[in-house]
């Protein structure tokens, strides 16, 4: 990588809607592609095959797909760490940011912020349940029971709407499946 992007603490991106640890994975990985060279990926999954496609200088992009193509060994990498570059990348950032957020967790007033206006989706969530010390997973997981409760109480609400003939949802399936499964692009 030529350049990185200062990076921002998991408190300071922290916001209602979304979690903070995707927002976090979502802006490395984008200044990762902006800042891609040819290096950096020789392996890569089908997803940040398309990523990289679509969001990396096109010189690298082109030196990296012509070299694949003219290797007769290459394969596509499977979507995991130790196969994808990216994936490898993301995944190490991962780790960083769920340490980060284990550690501020310790804070009381970040877990009652957290707690009362915070959200984190289900996987980063359990991800970083498992890096807290038992006395403190009671607060994420009420967290996550309080963000599922919002989404199911928005989802019910269109649905009913939907029944009335109204199609407008304003994102709610966007952040259920956010909050499913973490941000659109953020595979690791």
């Amino acid at each position: 990588m030529t350049e990185e992007a200062p990076k921002h603490s998991l408190s300071r991106i922290a916001t209602r809607n979304t979690c903070p640890i995707c927002t976090a994975l979502r802006e490395y990985q984008n200044v990762l592609l902006k800042h891609l060279q040819p290096l950096d990926c020789q392996h890569f999954c089908n997803t940040h095959a398309w990523v990289v496609a679509n969001s990396s200088p096109a010189d690298s992009v082109s030196v990296i797909f012509l070299k694949a193509i003219l290797d007769p060994s290459w394969h596509p990498a499977s979507p995991v760490p130790d196969e994808c570059d990216l994936c490898q990348r993301m995944h190490e950032e991962k780790e960083s940011r769920l340490g980060e957020m284990a550690k501020q967790l310790s804070e009381p007033k970040v877990r009652s912020w957290l707690h009362d206006y915070g959200m984190l989706c289900s996987r980063h969530g359990r991800e970083v349940m498992a890096k807290l010390p038992e006395s403190l997973r009671g607060s994420v997981q009420d967290l996550i029971l309080r963000n599922r409760e919002e989404i199911v109480e928005l989802l019910e609400g269109f649905l009913q709407r939907v029944e009335l003939g109204s199609h407008t949802g304003g994102g709610i399936l966007g952040r259920a499946a956010e909050f499913l499964v973490a941000q659109r692009g953020i595979e690791i």
